[in-house]
């Protein structure tokens, strides 16, 4: 028989499966911090001026205004004090960023987070024994926000803990997630909640990024980036990454599965090829007038704009067509999509399953290597009105006069020269003089006779899809609607 407190004569058994839930958290705690390590990020004395280090870059340019502004009061006041020396070296390296890793392998190559480690002179990790070594960069993904570096041991004789890693896929929402890293400085915390959300994207300010974030309420702060999210078993199911506010219970990181695909390739290659169709895409459930009037499609995503010249420019893949699978896999959103294409072998082609208008298409892109920053992904005018039923386009057939007028670099469609003011088309972002209209709901243009063609079918209350070529001599679509407001 067990005392517990006075008035308790004996263990319970709810009491009993409380104290287990207890061991489980200090079980975890214990096996997981021993492949934590906290990275230490030294940048040039020289370049510590504007936004602290740590603070400089892509990832921290597409956080909310709010959120920057928390990030840089806090570490401004970190830095209140410290002595500062005019005659030092700029050249010395001055260690005065944190984040923190998890050891994935015995040899020493460690996952954590691209924003950590970027534009670091120098790295250095400490384990939770103490020991400390000297790391390197062994390649990175800042679309992903993913990077790996290897520990410098002593003639790689060391064997680290490598953690175990988990099945982000088969996570569930309401599950225990536990977070360990050096939030503030303070090392190994332990902090526990559960999983919020999963597939959470729009987090931050750009379409281009792989955004498939695991939501938690489990604390998450500055310098638990890179750090392991764990569940109960001890298995690693996303690694820390961004927090929505300071002390606000809203964290995210990256799904495991995610990083260990492309950590694979990094850990192989030192890098991480990324392929890309050179497409501009929108989920098509976020654009309602246009899922209304597709017939016999209600999830897939956009096609909303080509990049001239790029790998799906020729491939007979149109603005306007709505992916509903790549390689027999389902996608119904744009993140869906980027994960089927993100790893694809790069001149191999890809099979799209393509739905346009009432037609079922398998076409086939050849993805390139992504290189840079892509064109931004863009999406049409959905709050478009008219006053009466006209949709103030006025077309002409191309002729030298217009393409010399316009400055026209392609010769296929007709040319808007003009939008009525207050009609359907002037609200529209991508209809303007010198655009050209290719097809009319997938049916090709050439002049003015086939458009009075296909317009006279065209039920406006239902919707209309314009394909075009802008002055940019991108090829993008338009969907135009009478709302009737």
């Amino acid at each position: 028989m067990v005392w517990l407190v006075p008035g308790l004569r004996a263990e319970t058994d709810a009491f009993s499966l409380v104290r287990q839930l207890d061991e489980a958290f200090v079980r975890v705690a214990d096996t997981v911090s021993t492949s934590v390590v906290v990275i230490e990020v030294a940048h040039r004395r020289g370049d510590r001026t504007g936004p602290p280090p740590s603070l400089q870059g892509d990832w921290f340019d597409l956080l909310p205004e709010d959120l920057k502004r928390q990030f840089e009061e806090y570490l401004e006041k970190q830095r209140e004090g410290r002595p500062q020396d005019e005659t030092l070296d700029p050249d010395e390296d001055i260690f005065d960023g944190k984040g923190s890793g998890v050891v994935i392998s015995e040899d020493g190559f460690v996952l954590t987070n691209y924003h950590v480690i970027e534009g670091a002179s120098r790295l250095r990790v400490r384990l939770r024994s103490g020991q400390s070594f000297s790391a390197r960069v062994q390649g990175q993904d800042p679309q992903s926000d993913v990077a790996v570096i290897k520990i410098q041991s002593d003639e790689n004789r060391h064997r680290f803990d490598p953690v175990k890693l988990g099945d982000s896929d088969r996570v569930r929402v309401g599950e225990f997630a536990i977070a360990i890293g050096a939030p503030f400085e303070l090392d190994y915390s332990v902090t526990f909640g559960h999983v919020s959300a999963k597939g959470r994207s729009g987090v931050l300010n750009s379409r281009e990024l792989d955004q498939d974030f695991i939501q938690t309420d489990a604390d998450i702060n500055p310098g638990n980036s890179g750090g392991p999210l764990v569940n109960i078993y001890g298995e690693v199911i996303g690694i820390n990454t961004l927090i929505r506010g300071l002390n606000t219970g809203i964290g995210f990181a990256i799904p495991i599965n995610m990083a260990r695909e492309i950590s694979d390739q990094i850990i192989d290659t030192g890098k991480f090829t990324r392929a890309r169709l050179g497409i501009g895409i929108e989920t098509l459930v976020e654009n309602d007038d246009y899922n209304r009037f597709l017939p016999g499609v209600s999830q897939g995503v956009i096609v909303s704009s080509l990049v001239p010249q790029g790998p799906a420019f020729g491939s007979g893949l149109r603005p306007g067509d709505v992916v509903v699978a790549v390689e027999g896999v389902s996608v119904s959103t744009s993140q869906q999509l980027k994960n089927q294409v993100r790893s694809k072998s790069i001149g191999e082609p890809v099979t799209l399953s393509v739905v346009r208008i009432d037609e079922r298409l398998e076409l086939e892109v050849v993805p390139e290597e992504w290189i840079g920053r892509s064109v931004a992904t863009v999406k049409s005018s959905k709050k478009a009105s008219i006053d009466g039923n006209l949709t103030g386009l006025r077309l002409r057939t191309i002729d030298d006069d217009l393409v010399a007028l316009f400055g026209l670099s392609h010769t296929e469609g007709v040319v808007i020269t003009e939008i009525e003011k207050d009609s359907l088309a002037s609200r529209s972002p991508w209809l303007r003089p010198g655009v050209l209209v290719t097809a009319i709901n997938a049916k090709p243009v050439q002049s003015l006779s086939d458009v009075n063609s296909i317009w006279s079918k065209v039920d406006l209350k239902k919707g209309v899809v314009i394909n075009l070529i802008d002055s940019s001599g991108v090829p993008r679509y338009e969907f135009l609607k009478d709302r009737g407001d």
